[in-house]
């Protein structure tokens, strides 16, 4: 056995190896582990053994390796319930026209972006955000994707990017009539199954199919919004829709979603989704920030998984999350960044700051997700014996004592920007000493410097 130097000469041995274990931290899950100086046994992609240090040295066999960590954190994987890796090239692009409200930002940002994404950005797009994920412990990610010049085929882009950087992902293609209307959103936009709605739905369908049991990749029926969706497109989506399939959809975004279902003559938009048959518990609900108490009658009957983004909606202007009526609900990015401690930290500064209970923080952030991780890929999730080993050990080094009750502070207030210093996803080591291990994400820089430019320029001459 050897102590882990995280030099890049050693960097494929510690990958290859069939054994290692990671300690001399703080090992906690935030469910009721907690080792002040403990350590992980990892074999065949799944922990084997939680313990104090002595007891894991002891277990190694010939070849394994104790990865010191010098006393950081040694945390679960950490997961994106709600991202769009299409976004990653959208830095520094400047909306095509004035975006006074959240219509506009769509009409002349995001739609005219996805528009002209192809299938190598696309790629790329995939592979570098999940670079950056890894580079923030993130070790599953729940991708909700759109390129409407990219359909057919996009699913298996980023499988393969997931499956090359051995992370997880749960990825769905975004529905939406927008496609066959002349306005961008209104109801009657789109007849049943009308070519561009249909040709979302069997990119959906198909690769659910392919992937129901897939270790690595899963997927689900993808949805824009309420107000990108006709009557008859959703009373299609019923019928061909398997009953167990996951939908996963934005919902009560902006005040104008909630407005278009109840000219519908809907309670609100989680009141549409339940009368069309398309609520159940593993829904993934993203936003739920303009929402009826009908509404939220229905999410407390069906436990549905309820995302919030907090730094999205503060950066659209949209309004708050009322977490005092929303209690079971986890926190995902909607695009704005890869960082889950970041939005931890802007969780709390956009809620009560100081004054938050941070027992219902580190609840949010650790248990809640666990959970959420459990209903999708049901071996993954948490620090138990068995379960698939993913982990990540953050780049800061507390000083002040680490305990159980005060763990989600030392992330708010001192892991700050939540890079980290090591990421194991499935059983391998895939980010540590500040680079990912089994990919050359520098080679792919030029490459993916030339596409971001000829994105800009499309998007640029977008009518």
């Amino acid at each position: 056995m050897s102590t882990a130097t995280f030099s890049a000469e050693d960097e494929r041995s510690v990958v290859s190896v069939r054994g290692f274990a990671i300690g001399n931290g703080v090992v906690a899950d935030g469910c009721g582990l907690f080792l002040d100086r403990g350590a992980v046994l990892v074999r065949d992609g799944r922990i084997v053994e939680v313990g104090d240090v002595a007891s894991i040295r002891s277990r190694l066999l010939e070849g394994e390796e104790f990865c010191d960590v010098g006393g950081r954190l040694i945390l679960p994987g950490f997961v994106n319930p709600h991202h769009h890796l299409y976004s990653f090239f959208a830095v520094g692009l400047a909306p095509l026209g004035a975006t006074p409200d959240f219509a506009a930002i769509l009409e002349r940002l995001w739609w005219p972006l996805d528009d002209v994404l192809d299938a190598p950005t696309l790629r790329l797009s995939a592979l570098l955000g999940l670079c950056d994920a890894l580079r923030h412990g993130v070790t599953t990610v729940f991708d909700h994707s759109a390129s409407m010049s990219c359909v057919r085929g996009s699913l298996d882009i980023l499988a393969d990017a997931f499956r090359s950087l051995g992370m997880k992902g749960l990825i769905c293609y975004e529905m939406s009539d927008r496609v066959n209307a002349r306005k961008p959103y209104g109801t009657g936009a789109a007849h049943a199954g009308a070519p561009g709605t249909r040709e979302h739905a069997e990119e959906n369908l198909d690769f659910w199919r392919r992937h129901r049991d897939d270790p690595l990749v899963r997927g689900a029926f993808g949805l824009h919004a309420n107000f990108t969706l006709s009557e008859e497109t959703l009373a299609w989506v019923r019928q061909v829709k398997p009953e167990d399939m996951p939908i996963h959809i934005h919902c009560g975004e902006d005040e104008m979603d909630l407005r278009f279902c109840r000219d519908l003559g809907y309670a609100g938009p989680v009141d549409r989704l339940h009368r069309f048959g398309l609520l159940d518990a593993r829904s993934l609900l993203a936003h739920l920030v303009h929402v009826s108490d009908v509404d939220l009658a229905h999410l407390e009957c069906n436990q549905p998984v309820v995302i919030w983004n907090p730094e999205s909606n503060a950066n659209n202007g949209v309004g708050r999350f009322n977490r005092k009526k929303l209690s079971r609900y986890v926190l995902g990015t909607d695009g704005m960044s890869c960082d889950m401690i970041q939005t931890l930290r802007s969780a709390c500064l956009l809620g009560e700051g100081s004054r938050e209970d941070f027992r219902e923080l580190g609840r949010i952030f650790f248990a809640e997700s666990r959970d959420v991780l459990r209903r999708f890929f049901p071996d993954s999730g948490g620090l138990e014996p068995g379960r698939r080993a993913d982990l990540t050990v953050p780049e800061y080094l507390p000083l002040t004592p680490v305990t159980e009750a005060n763990l989600p502070g030392h992330l708010i207030y001192g892991a700050r920007n939540g890079r980290a210093f090591l990421t194991v996803g499935d059983g391998r080591i895939l980010f540590r000493d500040g680079r990912v291990t089994i990919l050359d994400e520098e080679a792919l820089l030029p490459e993916a410097m030339a596409a971001a430019r000829a994105l800009e320029e499309r998007f640029s001459r977008h009518a």
